[in-house]
């Protein structure tokens, strides 16, 4: 009985305890609280999830590389015996401020020719590589539109092209040109998409 007594007596005095410190509040029942955020992140769990501003300078810098994959097709001489085809690119460079990089650039495409027989039709690729100088226009923390100028060499994988006519097309070649395009930070700080268009010259 006496051990029954002693935890009434702490139950009614920690009640009582708790009831003045509810008073003493500012609660009021049935009115929404305003909390602010803490500025320590520790108390996560009742953080909005936009709790901490989105910034363009808590993304990533320094050492980047970048995946295209897309279609390439060709004007003039060229677009007349070959078909669009698929493309891909990989550039590896580095991002020294948040709108200016320099990067290398490899890629590749595949074409089919459409002349009228003979010779018959036949497949060929176009290869090369670029040094790329790219200014950007950050609009938002998030987004970014930028161009790029791109000068290196390019050419065809076998003499496919030869026998339509462009006897140099096998030959390590002469390119040129630019890209413009969107980008996008996704939430990681290291990842972003985006679209490109460009155009190269080729002498």
């Amino acid at each position: 009985m006496l051990y029954a007594a002693l935890a009434l007596g702490a139950w009614v005095a920690f009640s009582t305890l708790a009831h003045a410190q509810a008073s003493d509040s500012d609660v009021i029942p049935g009115a929404v609280q305003q909390e602010e955020p803490d500025p320590t992140r520790l108390d996560v769990a009742r953080l909005p999830p936009e709790a901490i501003e989105i910034k363009r300078e808590l993304y990533a810098q320094g050492f980047f590389a970048e995946a295209q994959l897309g279609a390439q097709g060709f004007l003039g001489d060229l677009g007349k015996v070959a078909t669009p085809g698929p493309r891909i690119a990989v550039a590896l460079g580095y991002e020294f401020t948040t709108w200016l990089r320099l990067l290398l650039q490899g890629e590749g495409s595949l074409h089919v020719t459409r002349n009228r027989p003979p010779p018959e039709h036949s497949a060929f690729e176009v290869f090369g590589g670029a040094l790329g100088l790219e200014l950007g226009i950050p609009f938002s923390p998030r987004a970014m539109l930028w161009g790029r100028g791109l000068a290196g060499i390019m050419s065809t994988g076998d003499d496919v092209l030869h026998a339509l006519g462009f006897t140099d097309a096998h030959k390590l070649g002469l390119q040129y040109g630019g890209e413009l395009g969107f980008d996008w930070h996704v939430r990681s700080r290291h990842h972003s998409i985006g679209l490109l268009s460009g155009a190269r010259f080729l002498p």
